[in-house]
Parts: structure tokens; sequence; C-alpha cells
């Protein structure tokens, strides 16, 4: 699933826009949102910041449904989001934006490492279970 935010940072030509998630914004881009909120909410297109992140949630996790032009998902949210269609200057300021922070964008895509896994360490058996640890047991 391609999401809104991928597919509009694509069209506009920031590169390596695939791995970008909610949550990895949330986390790891928390300089990139403060940056976005400040930005669109002093310029009152969102009535306060947490219009602005219901926003850019939105964009970075619902999945784009015009791939030909990706951007009029982004109104489309954002009509939804402020209950007002987004203006020609919104238009103009958003993709201005993300030009701008395009560098921040691709260096958070690359660079955030998504691993999943956990450790479980030694396990000692306490009964008549038999514990196997696999570690580093290579055939």
């Amino acid at each position: 699933m391609e999401t809104i935010l991928i597919e509009a940072l694509k069209f506009i030509g920031v590169s390596a826009a695939g791995g970008i998630t909610w949550d990895i914004i949330k986390e790891s881009g928390r300089r990139i949102l403060a940056n976005f909120k400040k930005h669109f909410v002093n310029a009152r297109y969102f009535k306060d910041e947490s219009q602005a992140e219901i926003f850019f949630k939105d964009i970075s996790s619902k999945e784009s449904l015009n791939k030909r032009h990706p951007l009029e998902d982004v109104w489309s949210v954002y009509d939804n989001c402020t209950s007002t269609e987004a203006s020609d200057l919104f238009k103009t300021e958003f993709i201005d934006w993300i030009k701008e922070h395009g560098e921040d964008i691709e260096h958070l895509c690359k660079y955030t490492v998504q691993e999943k896994g956990f450790i479980i360490g030694k396990q000692v058996n306490k009964g008549n279970a038999q514990v196997t640890n696999i570690g580093n047991q290579y055939n």
C-alpha cells in the first residue's frame, strides 16, 4: 500500500519516499512534523497544531487512491480535516514546503531502521519442558 504522502512525495520529486510511515514520522521525524505544524498553523491553514497533526497523520497513513494525481488526495484530506476547500495558496505552500524539506524527508526514509525482532536471551528449564537455545548455531 502506498500512502498519500508517499505518492505525493514521488509526484513532487522527493526520492526515497517509499519507507515513510506515520510511525516513523511520529518517532523519528518529530522535527519535520513540528516544523510542518508551526508553518501551517502560523499561516492559519489549520486552527491549531492538533488539526495540523491529524492532517499529517492522515496523509501518512491512508492509502492513495489517485495514482495519476496524488496531490488530489492531499487536497481531499485537507478538505475533510478542516471542512474547507484547499486554497490555491495552501496548495502552493504545501508543495513548496515538501520541496524545501525534501532532503530531511529523504534522510528520514534512508536512515530510519525499522527492524522488528526481539532478544530472548538464555532460557533455563524449570520443570519437565525442554529448552533449546538455537542462537549462533550454524550448519
